[in-house]
């Protein structure tokens, strides 16, 4: 069965005299992958579609929320797109043991921007006061 993101392309013969030594050309630059490293790539294309990153973050009070950026040692407030966005949860789980307590790591998806990976961060849920309206 074949995946749909991976088609195969053949080369079309030339019209016109040919060497043999040009055919011997041809098929040692063509060749064919192992399933093992079809595979991998399969594998590696399907992890860098994935849309989920992970964020370091620590609460500062009720409204402001603080994104930790490693590149410069910095937090930023209530901008996601200038923390620092990690790919595994394992990275960010030995950044956040070396920052110290009172990080979370807020997991998010990621849309692309002018060329940028912006964080796009669940809207936390909204809660109802009293009771329903008549």
């Amino acid at each position: 069965m074949k995946k749909p993101g991976r088609t195969i392309q053949l080369r079309k013969a030339k019209s016109g005299k040919r060497s043999p030594r040009a055919k011997e050309r041809v098929a040692d630059d063509d060749f064919e992958l192992t399933k093992a490293q079809l595979r991998e790539l399969d594998r590696r294309i399907a992890d860098a579609k994935d849309p989920v990153r992970y964020l370091i973050e620590s609460g500062f009070g009720p409204t402001f929320r603080l994104y930790y950026n490693v590149t410069d040692d910095v937090y930023v407030m209530n901008d996601p797109a200038h923390g620092t966005l990690f790919k595994r949860r394992k990275a960010a789980v030995a950044v956040q043991k070396l920052l110290g307590g009172g990080k979370c790591i807020v997991r998010c998806t990621t849309r692309r921007r002018k060329g940028q990976l912006i964080p796009v961060l669940a809207l936390p849920k909204r809660t109802t006061r009293g009771g329903r309206s008549k």
